[in-house]
C-alpha cells in the first residue's frame, strides 16, 4: 500500500464532502478546534468549485482519502500587510487543510504538502503561504516540520467567526 498524492476528481466530490463533514464533526469536541462548520466553512460550494478548478488535492490510499487541501491563490485583505520573505505574485494559499483524524501522526499531512511543494516547483508557484489560527498546535507544528516560516502574528476577520488571533506562514518554493 502506498498514499498518493493527486489533484481530486471530479467524480470525488461527494466523498471529499463527506471528508471534511466527519473531520468537522470529530474536530468540534477536540481542544484544537479550529471552527469549521459543515457547509459554512469549508463551503460545499467552495469543495466542488476547487475540485473544478484542480485546486483541491488528496492524499489517498486505495480510495480513501486520508488528507486534502486547497491551494489557490485567494487570501484575505490582511494577507497585504504581512512582510512576507518574497514579494511574488506567484503564489498559492493553502487553505483547509485536514486530516482524518485515525491518521494523525501518520505523516499524511507531511506527504500531503510535499506534493504541494513539488506541484509549485512544476507550475512556477514561488511562494505557499497559509494561515493557521494560533491556538492549533499540530498545525503550528506541522509547518514548522514542513519548513514554513512565520512571518507574522496578527487578528483577522473571518466572516462566519469575526476576529481570531492566526499566524501567517511562507515556504518559498
Amino acid at each position: 500500500m502506498s498514499i498518493n498524492f493527486r489533484p481530486a476528481k471530479e467524480n470525488e466530490k461527494q466523498k471529499i464532502i463527506e471528508f471534511y463533514d466527519y473531520v468537522i464533526e470529530v474536530n468540534g469536541a477536540s481542544q484544537y478546534n479550529i471552527k469549521w462548520q459543515k457547509n459554512v466553512h469549508p463551503s460545499h460550494e467552495l469543495l466542488n468549485t476547487s475540485v473544478d478548478n484542480n485546486e483541491l488535492f488528496i492524499c489517498e490510499e486505495e480510495g480513501e482519502i486520508l488528507a486534502a487541501c486547497i491551494m489557490n491563490k485567494s487570501y484575505n485583505e490582511a494577507y497585504d500587510t504581512v512582510p512576507w520573505g518574497t514579494d511574488t505574485k506567484d503564489i498559492g494559499v493553502i487553505h483547509v487543510l485536514a486530516t482524518r483524524p485515525d491518521c494523525f501522526g501518520k505523516g499524511i499531512a507531511t506527504t500531503l504538502i510535499d506534493g504541494l511543494k513539488n506541484y509549485a516547483k512544476e507550475t512556477g508557484i514561488k511562494s505557499i503561504r497559509l494561515d493557521v489560527l494560533k491556538y492549533n498546535t499540530p498545525g503550528i507544528v506541522l509547518y514548522n516540520k514542513c519548513g514554513f516560516v512565520m512571518r507574522k502574528e496578527m487578528i483577522m476577520t473571518i466572516p462566519h467567526l469575526g476576529d481570531l488571533n492566526f499566524e501567517l506562514y511562507e515556504f518559498i518554493v
